[in-house]
């Protein structure tokens, strides 16, 4: 069950956040294999069997979602030309209590992709649907409808995934988007910490549009810039591609959130997207706290991924 307050009452603290008792009642989750009786300790991390991703458990517990006035103005001045966003959507400072998941050590690959695309084999429309836009990927011309990926680009995340298409991608796969709390637990710890890495920038650590000289032309493979993982061993979490979350966008939902009621917005018009991708320049936008939403159905210069999250293995993975 998710606990929430607002974050006046937590403390900034890495290895322990309290959060109070309001709750909302969740489905039962499976439990490890064990004894009928006995649940094991959940696994640090497993191999997804289906498409071969790392997941790596983020454990239970409280963490510090969302930015105060101070962080938003802070951010405001990150950056020379301003910023295009209120930010104020990161309001107020919460602290919310989560049960165990796990989060894909790193973002769907080209390679993972194609995989997806040769065995769900779909109609040109449902190829529009999934990836309206798709690079990199293409259909071979033998005649044994599989997709291929372009040479030197197996490792690098899918770009141009629509939601629709990251969803249908984690139900293949076994798995699930995360939710937008998930997301940003994975990405910045308990302590509230401004970037996963820490409160520091590196431009280093990341790949961005690094004062939009256009250094990067392309993004980098999935598991590059291991200085900039989370404290629970992510990759890029923020950089190379901004990530579908299950949650419709809703820019006041934390103003609910520090009710009693956790439940996520039902309904919208866009669904969030987190991070920041190769061809941003802008730093406010590579904050963990940054949140914005995206056209579900449209994917465009905002070179848009997937990363899986799921509630528990199956219960033979150790």
């Amino acid at each position: 069950m998710n606990r929430i307050k607002h974050r006046t009452d937590c403390t900034a603290n890495e290895s322990a956040v309290e959060c109070p008792a309001f709750t909302r009642s969740e489905p039962s989750r499976p439990l490890l294999e064990g004894t009928p009786n006995e649940r094991r300790a959940p696994a640090s991390s497993w191999v997804n069997p289906r498409d071969g991703s790392v997941m790596r458990l983020i454990p239970a517990g409280g963490f510090i979602m969302g930015s105060t006035q101070a962080q938003i103005e802070a951010a405001r001045l990150m950056d020379i030309y301003g910023h295009e966003f209120s930010l104020l959507d990161e309001m107020p400072q919460l602290c919310v209590s989560l049960p165990d998941y796990y989060l894909g050590e790193c973002t769907v690959t080209n390679e993972q992709f194609a995989n997806f695309l040769s065995d769900f084999q779909p109609a040109p429309a449902e190829l529009r649907l999934l990836a309206p836009t798709l690079e990199r990927i293409h259909i071979s011309t033998d005649g044994r409808h599989a997709y291929e990926v372009e040479a030197g680009f197996e490792r690098h995340p899918v770009i141009q995934a629509s939601w629709f298409g990251a969803e249908e991608y984690c139900k293949w796969a076994g798995l699930r988007l995360p939710t937008e709390m998930e997301w940003e637990k994975a990405a910045r710890g308990t302590n509230g910490r401004i970037y996963p890495w820490g409160n520091e920038w590196h431009d280093d650590y990341l790949r961005w549009d690094m004062e939009k000289s256009r250094r990067y032309s392309t993004t980098a493979p999935v598991d590059a810039y291991p200085h900039g993982c989370s404290p629970y061993g992510i990759f890029q979490m923020l950089g190379n591609v901004v990530e579908w979350c299950a949650d419709w966008y809703q820019w006041d939902v934390y103003r609910r959130y520090t009710t009693s009621d956790s439940r996520p917005p039902l309904r919208g018009e866009t669904r969030v997207v987190r991070g920041g991708n190769y061809l941003t320049g802008k730093r406010t936008l590579f904050r963990c706290a940054h949140r914005r939403g995206n056209d579900p159905a449209i994917v465009n210069v905002h070179c848009t991924g997937i990363r899986c999250a799921c509630d528990a293995p199956p219960a033979k993975i150790n």
